[in-house]
């Protein structure tokens, strides 16, 4: 069964968060998530192939010097959903003069944000 290549790519730079999860944001919806995120976009990607989560990594027609000063992405296969998955970027590697590869790890607080529910908690603190 052919899939037509359908998925939005966004590459991000300046994004302050990593995947230590020391710091990052909370958001009431998911259109002002989306909007937050869109506003650090260097590269956009449409029509590309399906990007598969859980491999993490993605062959991208940019030059890999630049996607250096990118460090965030998020992508939506639209075939599928309208889910936006969102990830960090762990490398980017020369592949040819107009392909990289970027290998990324899923942010797992932002991509999965609305589906879960905070309950009350109780957080020990120690010295």
């Amino acid at each position: 069964m052919y899939i037509e290549p359908n998925t939005n790519i966004r590459l991000l730079k300046n994004v302050p968060l990593d995947n230590t999860y020391q710091h990052t944001y909370y958001f009431t919806d998911k259109t002002s998530q989306s909007n937050h995120f869109l506003g650090y976009t260097k590269h956009i990607l449409t029509e590309q192939t399906y990007q598969r989560s859980r491999l993490g990594v993605s062959r991208v027609g940019i030059k890999a010097e630049d996607l250096f000063d990118c460090n965030y992405m998020m992508f939506q296969n639209t075939n599928f959903g309208s889910k936006w998955f969102y990830a960090f970027i762990n490398n980017v590697e020369y592949v040819n003069n107009t392909v990289s590869e970027i290998r990324f790890e899923i942010d797992v607080m932002q991509t999965w944000f609305f589906d879960y529910e905070l309950r009350d908690s109780f957080v020990q603190r120690e010295h």
